[in-house]
């Protein structure tokens, strides 16, 4: 079978290429370039402008698939072929469920899409740690699942890097060549994968406040250094001394009253944007610390929000003397949750405003506070006494004080997939609350989600990803219509025994209380681990026949699933000793988790980030490395 294709788009070669590949993969046909006149499916980019918008429409093995962005033709692309049944279940092509189809199919085959996204912002912000290979196949699998953007913390992504090649934490694996000159290949290799895709690129965040005193962002958190004499001027003081905040620059809040402050950070910013033109949104984000804010006499006089609005000002100012429309966007986190009192920002429409809750519970949704009733006042700001919410209720009475001041483009930054997924051993109630949180974000007023979160994040499944990315781009899904198709197509027949079971660890377990919210003692959840503990020891049955029984795609998942069935019965057991106040016993069950996960790491590394669960289990939840 050969298939005629013609393609007008700016990545036309790439296109091509993924074209060719699932032609071959789904009808073993061969594509033929040739032209308009002669083509049986035509794709094309269209002048359209707004929201990301496809078309796809067949008949009688003619089809026509385009859109109005690059990245939108390629979600076209890939919802195209899964009507012919693809299933892109996790990053990595070798992770896709594909139903073979015949030249009969395609000839019967009859489509007439036509969708906008539900959202302009789809996205997803690196974490954690990764591997080249790691970060290049979620890039690959975000339009997949109708996502457009990604967004790189950083100058590069060196941080995240380091953390996989010196494999940190995990004494097993032997450290791989690393340096700041690979990293930078990396990063430039990463850049080219998103270029060629279309893909929506967001950069920087936390670090200028470092560069300011000469410190480069690409070290993100690094940490142990000492402040020039020099740059003390520059500094916040705080409690009479000008230093660098936990040795950290990421981590130190400057003297915004200090004119010099505001005129380096501008020159800094400009001069990335200058240099960068392939980034369409540049993050300015302040410290990554909170009650570190200057105590000088001048800065006490203001709040931290007034004084970055203004320094945002300054910055937009300079932009537009340079021709640069580039679109910043401003975070509301930590002191900048709290609204300025009397500036703001001159022209709006070059910004756009992202929300982080970082310390909010998902126990819940958005779509639970009760909105008539529950949203408290925005409490006053003091300084370097802040206490961060975990209730949605204060976290939104933040937002809508900025609101008040702010109406254009906004987002929210969430974390679902940074800390609170590994406290959910089943991963569906942490999929549920994404759900019903994207169901609900337009009546937050609020234009799309980016999640900060592990890449790594798919122990026992991608579900959680799969469901943001699908509501994002239609937000009318159903949540029984998603599960379906997506278990059904990674498990097989047996797909309902393996969600029931994942739904009950799920409603036994707490993604509160691995992210250090709630009493640390709770004898009633540790009552639940231990029914964790049962739920995951009685799988093992249905496990190993499933195994036996089934190939390809769904034996490796099959497989998969074992290992994390070990998992839950080694953690969960650690985490009902640790919350029925048993914490020696704890850490003695801790030390068995962090044997088996390290030990086993290469057998699920795409799936679960042993450096990141290592790392929160000791920062909240209350293990010791």
């Amino acid at each position: 079978m050969n298939v005629k294709v013609w393609c007008e788009a700016e990545n036309k070669a790439f296109l091509e290429s993924e074209i060719a590949y699932y032609l071959d993969r789904v009808f073993g046909a061969a594509m033929i370039s040739c032209a308009k006149t002669e083509a049986d499916l035509e794709f094309r980019v269209t002048e359209e402008t707004g929201m990301d918008h496809i078309q796809i429409t067949m008949a009688h093995g003619k089809g026509v698939i385009k859109s109005n962005s690059v990245v939108g033709l390629l979600i076209a692309v890939y919802r195209f072929f899964h009507e012919f049944g693809v299933y892109y279940i996790r990053p990595g092509r070798k992770n896709e469920v594909v139903k073979k189809q015949t030249e009969e199919d395609f000839q019967q085959k009859m489509l007439a899409i036509d969708e906008t996204a539900s959202f302009r912002h789809r996205g997803v912000c690196i974490e954690g740690a990764d591997s080249y290979e790691n970060l290049k196949d979620f890039i690959d699998w975000l339009p997949k699942i109708g996502m457009n953007s990604f967004f790189i913390q950083f100058e590069n992504p060196y941080s995240f890097f380091k953390r996989w090649y010196t494999h940190e934490f995990n004494p097993y694996a032997e450290a791989e060549p690393f340096s700041t000159e690979i990293a930078q290949q990396l990063s430039d290799k990463i850049d080219a994968e998103m270029l060629k895709r279309g893909v929506v690129h967001h950069r920087v965040g936390h670090g200028w406040t470092g560069e300011v005193l000469g410190f480069s962002s690409k070290y993100g958190w690094e940490s142990g250094l000492t402040l020039p004499e020099d740059k003390k001027p520059l500094v916040a003081e705080l409690g009479g001394k000008r230093e660098l905040f936990d040795t950290a620059p990421i981590l130190t809040s400057l003297d915004f009253a200090n004119p010099e402050v505001g005129n380096r950070m501008t020159q800094l910013i400009v001069d990335y944007a200058k240099a960068r033109k392939d980034v369409d949104y540049l993050h300015v984000w302040l410290s990554d610390a909170r009650n570190n804010i200057c105590e000088c006499e001048k800065c006490r006089k203001e709040i931290p929000s007034d004084q970055y609005i203004r320094i945002l000002n300054q910055l937009d100012e300079a932009l537009t003397k340079e021709g640069l429309d580039t679109k910043i966007c401003f975070l509301l986190y930590h002191e900048l949750l709290f609204a300025p009192q009397t500036e703001k920002l001159n022209h709006p429409e070059r910004f756009t405003m992202m929300f982080a809750p970082i310390t909010r519970t998902f126990e819940m949704s958005y779509a639970d506070v009760d909105y008539a009733h529950g949203i408290p006042e925005a409490k006053p700001y003091v300084r370097n006494q802040i206490v961060l919410p975990n209730s949605l209720e204060e976290n939104l009475s933040y937002l809508f004080a900025w609101q008040k001041m702010f109406d254009g483009d906004s987002f929210v930054y969430d974390y679902p997939l940074g800390r609170a997924h590994y406290g959910d051993l089943g991963y569906m109630k942490i999929s549920s609350v994404i759900y019903r949180d994207i169901k609900f974000l337009k009546n937050l007023h609020l234009n799309g989600y980016i999640s900060c979160q592990e890449l790594r994040a798919g122990f026992p499944h991608n579900f959680p990803n799969y469901v943001m990315g699908h509501m994002l781009w239609n937000n009318t899904r159903s949540y029984e219509e998603l599960k379906a198709e997506y278990f059904g197509s990674m498990y097989g027949e047996d797909w309902q025994t393996v969600t029931k079971y994942l739904e009950n660890l799920s409603a036994y377990s707490s993604c509160d209380y691995f992210n250090a919210i709630g009493d640390r003692l709770n004898p009633v959840l540790s009552a639940r681990y231990d029914v964790c503990v049962n739920l995951a020891q009685d799988m093992l049955a249905v496990i190993e026949k499933n195994t036996t029984e089934t190939t390809g795609q769904q034996k490796a998942e099959w497989k998969n699933l074992g290992y994390h069935r070990e998992y839950v019965v080694k953690l969960a057991a650690a985490l009902g000793l640790i919350s029925a106040g048993q914490n020696e016993a704890a850490q003695k069950q801790w030390r068995d988790v962090l044997d088996f996960i390290r030990r086993n790491e290469m057998c699920f590394q795409q799936n679960l980030d042993v450096y990141r669960v290592i790392e929160v289990a000791k920062n909240y939840a209350g293990f010791r490395l």
